[in-house]
């Protein structure tokens, strides 16, 4: 991140401060290739919901193929950025194999906006109390649910991301002095100091009234919010927009894994002596064949888990988060991937074919070989 050597920590006294605020810390892990929500709310013996959740305004145009499965896990202290809280623990459930397990703590008021800073830069590397005790409830619900998991395998891939709502500023402020202050910027970076013109396009901001106001990075956001109903929405369409990074970067990983065996795997069969008329590549083939339809049909429920369909605010959010978070970089990659595979499998297949036809050209000639020396000898 470039920064202006000798810049000085800005001062932010004529900017509102925060009166009342949400701090939300997420990681989405990956444990399985599908889960059945219906088996695992049964499997939960503590009280669980399945809904969709996303009712406010212009909601109408999402529409979620599967409404996730949220499950409430107490409560547990957080200490970040020297705020001393107790957090709410939860965990949201995703047909797709995904479980998102969340702190949510209320801050103290007031709050300024080098608190915010900090706390951002804290949440990008949170202390071992926090990861430790989502690792323990992430072990402690996958094991509760395992039934409902199609081939449990956790993915060594993860992500995190942390969401602060404003509720409240003191005193009130426009969204657009507030999107395009330096401050406010570099706080959701986690830094105290002006970020250079680069830095800041990293930032992307959207507003639907002249108070409220989202400001998403990569790391995380910032949504000044009065709505409640608003602010849910607003976080759980950057949570789904989440899992499906954590979702297509699984994959990607699996098929740079695979891709390299499936070459190796090749070569070896290329070298090993086969008899005619019997398929050498019969067993990769199919391989193959199975794990482009397997990402494939993953990709595609992927795209289908989470429509907006009109082009309201809405829409407007979840293509932004997908942008700021790279996700098209990534399914690009996995487009990539699969086409490689495709034209591998197209390959093995002709090739396939050219030693079937290569084998039943020479059982021909010497069909025809016999058949003249069996004349030649009926003489």
């Amino acid at each position: 991140m470039t920064t202006i050597p000798d810049a000085q920590p800005v001062a932010a006294s004529h900017l509102p401060a925060i009166a009342s605020a949400v701090l939300t810390i997420y990681q989405f892990f990956d444990i399985g290739d599908t889960i059945d929500l219906d088996q695992a709310q049964r499997c939960l013996s503590n009280p669980s919901e399945r809904r969709v959740r996303l009712r406010t305004r212009q909601a109408e145009s999402i529409r979620i193929a599967q409404p996730p499965l949220r499950v409430e896990l107490g409560t547990v202290p957080v200490v970040l950025a020297d705020h001393r809280r107790t957090g709410v623990l939860h965990a949201v459930v995703y047909d797709l194999g995904a479980v998102e397990i969340a702190v949510e703590m209320r801050l103290g008021a007031p709050l300024s906006w080098e608190n915010v800073a900090d706390l951002f830069a804290a949440a990008q590397d949170l202390p071992a109390g926090i990861t430790g005790r989502i690792a323990a409830a992430l072990d402690e619900l996958e094991a509760l649910i395992r039934p409902a998991i199609s081939r449990p395998q956790r993915s060594p891939v993860l992500e995190d991301y942390c969401v602060m709502i404003v509720e409240r500023l003191d005193p009130p402020y426009g969204a657009k002095e507030l999107a395009d202050h330096p401050i406010v910027r570099a706080a959701l970076l986690g830094e105290r100091r002006i970020l250079s013109e680069d830095a800041t396009r990293l930032i992307t901001a959207l507003s639907y009234y002249p108070d409220d106001l989202a400001l998403l990075s990569w790391n995380g956001a910032l949504l000044i919010e009065a709505d409640a109903a608003a602010a849910m929405t607003a976080a759980d369409i950057l949570a789904f927009a989440n899992v499906e990074l954590l979702l297509i970067r699984s994959y990607d990983a699996v098929l740079d894994a695979r891709l390299p065996e499936v070459y190796r795997r090749i070569a070896e069969a290329q070298r090993r002596f086969a008899i005619p008329l019997v398929r050498r590549y019969s067993q990769l083939l199919g391989d193959v064949q199975r794990l482009v339809a397997e990402v494939t049909e993953v990709t595609e429920q992927i795209d289908n888990a989470l429509k907006v369909t009109d082009d309201v605010y809405w829409n407007r959010l979840y293509s932004a988060a997908l942008g700021v978070l790279r996700v098209r970089v990534w399914r690009d990659g996995v487009d990539h991937k699969l086409a490689l595979l495709r034209e591998t499998f197209a390959m093995l297949h002709a090739g396939a074919d050219s030693e079937r036809a290569a084998a039943l050209e020479w059982a021909i000639v010497l069909l025809i070989v016999f058949e003249i020396v069996m004349a030649l000898l009926g003489k």
